[in-house]
C-alpha cells in the first residue's frame, strides 16, 4: 500500500510528515499525468454541451452551458471525468488510516486534497500565522554559538524550505 511503481519508495501520509507527503504525491502525480495537477486547481472534470431548447420550467436557457448527460459523454469526456478517481485512488493509498478514515467521506479528489491540508496545515489564519512564524524566524536567523557550519547550513535550508512550502521564496 502506497508504493509508488516507478520510484519504489513509500509515500504514507501521516501529520508529522505532511509537507515532505505533500511535494512527492504532487510530483508522483505529475510523472503519471501532468493534468492530474488540474485535479486539484480546478475540481474534477464536468463535460458540458451547449443548451438547445427551454428549461423545463420555462425558463430561457438556450445557448447557456449546461451539464452534459452521462450517456451524451464522448469518449474523452469519460476519460477525464475518470482522471478524478483515478487520483482519489492514487491518493488514498497514500494516506495512513487516521488521515483516511478522515477523508473517506470526500467525493472528489480536489475535495480529499483540500481537506488533508485544513487537517495538517490548518484554515488559512493558522497558515497565515505559521508563515509569519517562519518569516520572524528567518530575519533573526544567525549562527548558534558551537555549532558547525554544516549544522547552521542544514537549519537554514530547513527554514527556507518551510517558507517555500507555504509559498514564500527568499
Amino acid at each position: 500500500m502506497g508504493k509508488i511503481k516507478d520510484a519504489g519508495v513509500k509515500t504514507i501520509l501521516d501529520k508529522d510528515n505532511y509537507f515532505h507527503w505533500k511535494v512527492k504525491m504532487y510530483l508522483h502525480l505529475l510523472s503519471i499525468d501532468e493534468s492530474y495537477a488540474k485535479c486539484i486547481e480546478k475540481g474534477p472534470h464536468a463535460p458540458m454541451k451547449v443548451c438547445t431548447s427551454i428549461g423545463a420550467d420555462g425558463e430561457d436557457i438556450v445557448g447557456k452551458m449546461i451539464p452534459k448527460p452521462i450517456h451524451k459523454y464522448s469518449p474523452e469526456d469519460t476519460e477525464e471525468v475518470h482522471k478524478d478517481k483515478k487520483t482519489i485512488n492514487i491518493l488514498f493509498n497514500g494516506l495512513d488510516q487516521d488521515m483516511f478514515d478522515s477523508v473517506i467521506s470526500c467525493s472528489t479528489f480536489k475535495e480529499v486534497w483540500d481537506t488533508i491540508r485544513t487537517i495538517c496545515e490548518g484554515n488559512e489564519q493558522v497558515r497565515g500565522n505559521n508563515i509569519q512564524l517562519l518569516i520572524q524566524q528567518y530575519e533573526s536567523f544567525h549562527f548558534k554559538a558551537g555549532e558547525s557550519l554544516s549544522d547552521t547550513f542544514n537549519r537554514f535550508q530547513k527554514l527556507l524550505n518551510g517558507l517555500k512550502l507555504y509559498g514564500k521564496v527568499y
